[in-house]
């Protein structure tokens, strides 16, 4: 099975940064999409979000686990070339006083060959990334 991981150095302490980026039912909080574009069903492990993006398309995750600055999730509906496909977001405090945040994701592609689906993964990882930086100071 896949492994995509990227990794970012955020400006900000641990418990400011996960506020930003921890809560599974607010994705705009750190996309700047609208909230109606992220809307979670139910509470707690077991809960659905349904993220609308730009074209239209929506996927459907379910919150798996979730910790103190961390959460998995896997995706249950969406037109997407992967298969069994779980994530985990993470953050965790730097001596300097930053915080490195980590999203990892394991997959089976489906429809495409695996380096693609790789490069396919990396490039969604990426674009995620490049939203956070707009919103939270990240080093020179």
């Amino acid at each position: 099975m896949p492994t995509v991981r990227a990794k970012q150095i955020f400006l900000l302490p641990v418990d400011e940064l996960w506020k930003i980026l921890g809560d599974f039912g607010d994705t705009g909080k750190w996309s700047g999409r609208p909230k109606d574009a992220c809307l979670q069903e139910g509470e707690g492990i077991g809960c659905l979000r349904t993220l609308t993006l730009a074209n239209g398309d929506e996927i459907v995750d379910r919150l798996e686990a979730e910790s103190e600055y961390s959460y998995s999730y896997s995706v249950v509906s969406g037109n997407l070339p992967w298969e069994r496909y779980r994530a985990t977001m993470a953050a965790e405090p730097l001596v300097d006083g930053s915080s490195l945040f980590t999203w990892t994701g394991e997959f089976e592609p489906k429809g495409m060959t695996e380096e693609k689906c790789i490069a396919f993964t990396e490039s969604v990882y990426a674009a995620g990334i490049a939203m956070m930086k707009e919103r939270i100071p990240v080093p020179d």
